[in-house]
């Protein structure tokens, strides 16, 4: 039986909340790896079923695998994912999945030698599929493959070049830069993650000749299924004076565009709440900006969401086309990936 190894080369961090029925099976994909010098850091958000069970279960035959348990607030997978990130230490680089996904079992063979040939990268992309019942079924987006020139632009058009899972990082990177999830976002949690990397300067780039090693099961009952639910509307607004405040100060007015499309497209989420729309005029972006001001104001004062697409009709339209692009792409690429070869 293998040795955990505080220092391993690899870390896994998982987080997990009450997913007995398949969590099983994402621990099995990391026992088929075929790269051995792992360990996958299991946080249990404080389940209500055997989630504890199985991967303590686990553990007693693999001592790479860990179970650790929340032990401190807030509740979620981003406190998870942290205290997780804090147990690696050490570790030269790291991985962030889910526990209802899976792996291909070349992966972590896959993604260590690529950073190992990639020295001077703090990041590498790797492709990922989506999948519903079959994953070599006509399905679905396909990330971590390059279809942008400017993967900012991507993001702020809300289209998602790269997802966490995707990527492998050098873990000493991510500390220097003070790169961790942030415990306020309750939805869109990947893409605050994703823009902290972009906007830190971290070096990465795209694995463009990898197979696709990460599946990710599509469900509708996670955090991404109640992104427009009012409770969340805070982490909204939260998150888009965040994202302004960091994409100007880094980068001055070049990306005001497609700010103008992020926080549109943040508006168009929540609706019309009164406490929200007096924090989202706060933004610096939009307080710097008196158009869009203006625009915000009147969609305000007047409480209609028929006037969103009038009054944001310049963001929508290179939005829709953004789209078009990104969309359009997704089925090449997917076939690709398949004539690879896909293993489970």
């Amino acid at each position: 039986m293998p040795n955990k190894e505080k220092n391993s080369t690899l870390a896994i961090v998982i987080p997990c909340w009450n997913e007995e029925t398949l969590l099983p099976e994402m621990l099995d994909c990391l026992l088929k790896q075929t790269f051995q010098d792992w360990c996958a850091y299991c946080v249990d958000d404080q389940s209500t079923d055997n989630t504890a069970e199985i991967i303590k279960a686990y553990q007693a035959k693999d001592a790479r695998i860990q179970y650790v348990c929340r032990d401190r607030e807030p509740k979620g997978g981003q406190t998870c994912r942290n205290i997780g990130f804090e147990q690696a230490a050490g570790a030269k680089y790291v991985c962030f999945f889910d526990a209802d996904d899976l792996v291909a079992p070349y992966c972590f063979e896959q993604r260590v030698r690529y950073m190992e040939e990639h020295s001077e990268l703090d990041c590498g992309v790797f492709p990922l599929l989506a999948f519903t019942d079959d994953i070599h079924e006509e399905y679905g987006p396909v990330f971590g493959v390059k279809t942008f020139d400017d993967d900012l632009q991507a993001m702020l058009n809300l289209n998602i070049p790269m997802a966490v899972s995707t990527n492998i990082y050098r873990y000493s990177v991510l500390v220097t830069n003070n790169i961790v999830f942030d415990e306020h976002v309750l939805s869109m949690q990947d893409s605050d993650f994703s823009f902290q990397v972009m906007l830190s300067g971290m070096r990465y780039n795209y694995a463009v000749e990898a197979k696709a090693d990460y599946f990710y099961r599509v469900t509708y009952d996670g955090v991404a299924s109640g992104i427009n639910s009012s409770k969340k509307w805070q982490s909204h607004v939260y998150l888009a004076q965040k994202v302004t405040v960091a994409v100007t100060k880094r980068y001055g007015n070049k990306y005001d565009l497609f700010l103008g499309i992020y926080v549109a497209q943040i508006i168009r989420k929540i609706g019309f709440v009164k406490q929200a729309f007096e924090q989202l005029v706060q933004a610096p972006w939009v307080k710097r900006h008196w158009v869009f001001h203006m625009r915000m104001s009147i969609y305000r004062m007047l409480k209609n969401q028929r006037l969103w697409s009038l009054l944001f009709y310049r963001y929508r339209g290179v939005s829709k086309q953004r789209t078009a692009v990104w969309q359009a792409s997704m089925a090449e690429k997917r076939k690709v990936l398949l004539e690879r070869g896909v293993e489970v």
